[in-house]
């Protein structure tokens, strides 16, 4: 004998729902949100404020000790590039990969290398010490990004 349309119906959405059922209620999720991330100076002032100084303008302690040295007001970076901040050069210097040639001999630190022999310190060979010295150093790229002087704060 057919079983009545009502009852095949029920079956198939049973047999459909099965699965679902079993993993409990489907929940919506939430709609995906921008991560906004506030630039911190901790990085900075950990790792450049003794010779860039504490607002980045080059009046760090150190720059007695080392006579001779200017390590550049950091918060001119965007003016000196045409107001955009050269986001792939700073990262690169501060990993080391790049030199300034008006620095002469590199004196800043790679600061690239530093880090992961502390990450190696800490936490020994490990696949994410690459990316954890990378999010390091964009910390720095990006506190260093929200200090620059903006052009209308000149102008005032």
């Amino acid at each position: 004998m057919i079983a009545p349309r009502t009852t095949r119906a029920a079956a198939l959405l049973a047999a459909l729902g099965a699965p679902a059922a079993a993993q409990g209620p489907q929940e919506r999720p939430e709609p995906m949100r921008p991560v906004v991330v506030e630039p911190s100076a901790r990085e900075y002032l950990n790792s450049c404020a003794s010779c860039h100084g504490a607002d980045g303008t080059g009046a760090g302690f150190l720059t007695r000790v080392f006579r001779g040295v200017d390590p550049g007001d950091l918060t001119q970076l965007a003016a000196r590039n045409g107001g955009v901040f050269p986001l792939e050069h700073v990262f690169a210097v501060i990993d080391g990969r790049e030199e300034v040639a008006a620095h002469g001999p590199r004196r800043m630190p790679v600061w690239g290398e530093r880090y992961m022999v502390e990450e190696l310190t800490e936490r020994g060979p490990d696949e994410l010490n690459s990316l954890r010295v990378r999010n390091r150093v964009y910390a720095l790229v990006h506190y260093l990004q929200s200090i620059q002087e903006r052009e209308d704060a000149a102008t005032d």
